[in-house]
């Protein structure tokens, strides 16, 4: 294995960057700089480093880690920009590390999803998914799901990583939507409630049901137990594919049917929209693919969504497409601006007639 990567082609011209500024030798030589910052979150060295220097040796006793091996690994944080060494043993917590810190924001619980087992080893098998057009499974013949129920650690790790896009996309919709005509809203794959308690403290004449899994929803009941707006939320356990929740005049989806090909996404709304009485509404809360063949960003993670869960990133007439094959009617489209990224939340609204 080359130890250190060439910066020139054989021409001897010097190799052009991609379009976000890598160098080819970047980003085929350190594939694993993304494992190094996921251990850093998992070790929680931002923590650890939080009341200042620390000895390698030190953190390395107090994690239970190989002294050599672990000081390498602080070496690699370095690198990245993570912590400062001094050269004599001792590191330092830099501002960019101190943005894995657990809930500091939308990186950590990213990391950890995204370079988790599930996750990191169907993307090895990028090239099945590309052959075949069906996500990949692992030598257990099991898709991305069924490994989270063998490895709770890493369901959680998803949910955290979901629950901070809720908490962006929760603050964005409370502060940007009209909930006054609202009074029972239900959150179709809600999670832990997240998304459904920013709303229902910008209504507060609403009340809220949260529609998941029922191991999901135990644990969203004992996290918004204290909650301010505990009273007007509850939990409704089932499965998008095969149960309906109670009736409601508003009914929320929010990056759930971006994990879905068009087949699956028009059951979970079939199924989760049973109830729904005529002049109810549907607002689906997705980032949008630009129409046209010109590559978007949003291609990538469309190429890891297919290949980890069979779903995609759609366009805002693919959207509308699947919505409306279930009988809703489309109205319109509200971007609403993300504090955590540069991609608005595109938010489409539709009434069931």
């Amino acid at each position: 294995m080359p130890t250190a990567p060439h910066t020139r082609h054989g021409t001897g011209r010097q190799a052009s960057p991609a379009p976000d500024g890598r160098s080819l030798s970047q980003i085929v030589f350190r594939p694993w700089d993304c494992q190094v910052v996921a251990t850093a979150v998992r070790f929680e060295i931002p923590e650890r480093l939080a009341a200042g220097p620390r000895k390698s040796a030190e953190l390395a006793a107090a994690i239970g880690a190989d002294p050599a091996t672990f000081t390498r690994f602080l070496d690699a944080c370095a690198i990245l920009g993570l912590v400062e060494s001094d050269g004599e043993g001792a590191y330092t917590l830099t501002e960019l590390g101190g943005t894995l810190a657990r809930g500091s924001g939308p990186f950590p619980a990213m990391a950890l999803m995204n370079m988790g087992e599930g996750m990191w080893n169907r993307m090895a098998r990028l090239h099945e998914t590309i052959l075949t057009g069906r996500p990949a499974k692992d030598d257990r013949g099991e898709d991305l799901y069924q490994h989270y129920d063998h490895h709770p650690e890493e369901r959680l790790w998803h949910a955290e990583a979901m629950a901070d896009l809720s908490n962006d996309a929760g603050r964005a919709l409370a502060a940007g939507f009209d909930f006054g005509p609202y009074h029972r809203i239900v959150d179709i794959g809600g999670s832990l409630g997240i998304l459904l308690s920013h709303i229902l403290t910008a209504a507060p004449h609403a009340h809220g049901t949260v529609f998941d899994l029922p191991a999901v929803v135990e644990r969203g009941r004992a996290a918004r137990a204290d909650s301010p707006v505990a009273d007007r939320l509850d939990f409704f356990g089932g499965s998008f594919f095969e149960d309906a929740p109670p009736s409601a005049d508003l009914y929320l989806i929010k990056q759930v049917l971006c994990d879905w090909g068009d087949e699956d996404g028009a059951r979970i709304l079939r199924n989760s929209l049973r109830n729904a009485p005529s002049g109810s509404r549907l607002l689906v809360v997705e980032w949008t693919r630009s129409a046209g063949r010109q590559p978007d960003h949003l291609d990538l993670m469309s190429l890891c969504l297919q290949t980890v869960t069979g779903g995609r990133a759609r366009t805002e007439d693919e959207f509308i497409t699947l919505i409306e094959s279930v009988g809703f009617r489309y109205e319109k489209t509200t971007p609403v601006p993300s504090a955590t990224s540069p991609r608005p939340w595109q938010v489409l609204q539709a009434v069931r007639p």
